[in-house]
């Protein structure tokens, strides 16, 4: 008999946008504005070799001199974030997420939440985020984010739960990427963008066509 791909699982880690909120950024403007900037402080595109946004900045930054660096990645992560908080202000959570993740507590699994928005993107759409999961972690409060394993790592020592015993929930190959980089069974939603078929293609066990589905599988 096949093993039930999250037997044992003491631990869910989610993802955020796209798979227990609906935020919509506009990347491919924020991408603009961002080469825009760089442009300016004489960045040399040829040499920018990153496509994720967050790293992206920070091998732009490293480009510069101290003093025009500092202002660049200020400049830069202001234009992020403005474009996070503004696109939090028309989002919401998907319908059953409070549920969901209330009902895992009564359950005794553990609760994690990690996203490569800042806090108050977060915050906007789901203020009461810190009182229906047991660890929080934007990326403010991580030294690299995903698919960078250490931001999933972090969240289970916080977690005290090893990664055999622990799901990532993810809409995106980033999630499912970290989650096997971590040790961690990688599970997809289709809430997202991202096709049932690339979600399996990056490696996900398991893909649902909504979060609130996995307690049909504990």
């Amino acid at each position: 008999m096949t093993r039930p791909p999250l037997e044992g699982v003491t631990a869910l880690v989610f993802d955020f946008d796209g798979t227990l909120a609906e935020l919509n950024i506009d990347f491919p403007a924020l991408y603009v504005r961002i080469f825009e900037l760089a442009d300016r402080f004489g960045v040399d595109r040829s040499r920018v070799s990153e496509g994720y946004l967050i790293e992206l900045i920070d091998e732009m930054t490293a480009q510069l001199p101290d003093g025009r660096a500092a202002d660049f990645y200020s400049a830069a992560t202001r234009l992020v974030v403005d474009e996070e908080v503004a696109s939090a202000g028309r989002a919401s959570l998907f319908n059953g997420t409070r549920a969901l993740l209330a009902g895992l507590r009564k359950r005794k699994i553990a609760v994690g939440l990690v996203t490569r928005n800042c806090e108050a993107a977060v915050k906007t759409v789901f203020p009461d985020v810190e009182d229906l999961v047991d660890a929080f972690v934007p990326r403010e409060r991580t030294l690299r984010v995903k698919p960078d394993p250490l931001h999933l790592a972090g969240t289970l020592s916080l977690l005290t739960v090893s990664p055999a015993r622990a799901a990532m929930v993810g809409d995106h190959p980033i999630d499912i990427v970290s989650a096997i980089k971590a040790g961690m069974i990688p599970v997809g939603v289709t809430t997202g963008k991202i096709s049932r078929e690339e979600l399996i293609s990056a490696g996900a066990v398991l893909v649902l066509a909504r979060a609130s589905e996995l307690e049909d599988y504990l």
